[in-house]
């Protein structure tokens, strides 16, 4: 959510950082259930290039991907 509320000049990475994503969820009685709203509100706030790579990766998901280390540093400058 992050990506789409801090202007991308004012975003870095360090070496060892990782940004996870993962589907939005609404809990159900049963358990949990994807929130078709919710992936929708966390995919307009994600840059051009996050979307890329997180379809790429097979989309949001129950299952947590890990963006890090080289694709992540392609993406954001290394904090100085």
């Amino acid at each position: 959510m992050l990506l789409g509320t801090i202007p991308r000049n004012r975003i870095c990475v360090t070496p060892r950082a990782v940004l996870e994503f993962h589907a939005a969820w609404d809990p159900t009685p049963v358990g949990q259930a994807v929130s078709s709203a919710g992936n929708r509100i966390l995919w307009s706030n994600y840059p051009s290039n996050v979307r890329k790579w997180i379809i790429r990766h097979g989309g949001l998901h129950s299952r947590i991907i890990d963006l890090r280390g080289p694709e992540l540093a392609a993406m954001y400058p290394i904090c100085q």
